[in-house]
């Protein structure tokens, strides 16, 4: 039985070893492109702050800011999918 778990643990090792490693720069990464994007995000909600009444009422009622935050969650899936591609977790 010893040489069994022993066998078992030498074949899973290196493939744990290397989803730990791709889910560790993974999570880095997806924390530092979600922080610019936050970022990237409020800047333009701030920008709006400075249109007259009419216009801020026009881009508000047109869902722009719903808009620019789906086209960001887009940006961040398409980014996980490369990463996970990139370290071969998925095939």
């Amino acid at each position: 039985m010893g040489a069994l778990g022993s066998w078992l643990v030498s074949l899973a090792g290196p493939a744990a070893a290397k989803i730990l490693a791709a889910l560790g720069v993974g999570i880095v990464s997806y924390a530092a492109l979600s922080a610019a994007l936050t970022a990237a995000l409020s800047a333009a909600k701030s920008a709006w702050g400075g249109l007259t009444g009419d216009a801020l009422s026009l881009i508000q009622m047109s869902g722009a800011s719903s808009a620019l935050s789906i086209v960001c969650g887009a940006l961040m899936a398409r980014l996980a999918l490369l990463a996970v591609k990139r370290f071969e977790v998925l095939k």
